[in-house]
């Protein structure tokens, strides 16, 4: 795994989690309950304008479908975050090395701008998890750090075990995050992407800890940043 040079910033998410879990759910409450007030008359909205473009067909009735596509898409990511435990996703026996070479094959559009390095020290670990989820989450980490390199760079994936520990990393060349923003990483609609929502590293957050892992955030500005999620035991995470 590459190395930050210089002053890193530092955020560790350790055993006082939960105090970070109370804020995610008591953030994602108030924003699940905005979501739903939201998106009825969004649906509404998106009906007459149907209606209308059936009648009277013109494009600025389909750009504006578009545009509340968009934001019911939003909304129902946002109440699938805040509620993650809806999805009765049952535990299953998880070979993680095969799961993240088949999200990074998802990525093959970006390595002519983006050196892919892996290491994977041993392939047939497995842990415990939610699947669909867990998956889900690696994405959206995965996809953060294609995002975070404006032109060309590298990501390294590392992933290493411990007789009693699995230990994911992700590493980025990109922009990096500025200190002082660290401790906001997670929190619903946090982004410092011009274009982003912040639902993703929410979603990555949500699922990390309900199933028990850890995540440690090393970043600086102009140098990158990595991901360290670590579960609290193989056979359980």
């Amino acid at each position: 795994m590459s190395q930050l040079n210089g002053k890193r910033a530092h955020t560790t998410v350790h055993n006082e989690k939960n105090i970070d879990l109370d804020r995610l759910a008591s953030v994602g409450q108030i924003a699940a309950g905005i979501a739903h007030e939201v998106r009825n008359p969004l649906t509404a909205v998106k009906g007459f304008l149907q209606l209308l473009s059936e009648e009277s067909p013109h494009e600025y009735l389909d750009l504006a479908r578009e545009e509340l596509e968009n934001a019911l898409g939003t909304m129902q990511n946002l109440l699938h975050v805040s509620k993650p435990n809806l999805e009765n996703e049952s535990y299953v026996s998880i070979n993680l090395t095969s799961e993240l070479k088949a999200l990074l094959y998802l990525f093959q559009d970006q390595t002519y701008r983006v050196n892919l390095q892996t290491h994977f020290t041993n392939e047939s670990v497995k842990i415990v998890g939610k699947k669909n989820q867990l998956k889900k989450a690696f994405f959206n980490l995965l996809k953060n750090a294609f995002e975070a390199i404006p032109g060309e760079g590298t990501i390294t994936i590392k992933l290493s075990k411990s007789e009693d520990w699995v230990t994911l990393y992700i590493t980025d060349t990109g922009v990096g995050i500025p200190e002082e923003l660290l401790d906001q990483i997670g929190t619903p609609f946090f982004t410092s992407k011009s274009d982003g929502t912040g639902m993703g590293l929410t979603q990555v957050f949500s699922t990390i800890h309900e199933h028990g892992g850890e995540i440690e955030v090393n970043s600086q500005v102009d140098v990158g940043t990595t991901f360290t999620i670590t579960p609290i035991h193989k056979t359980r995470w």
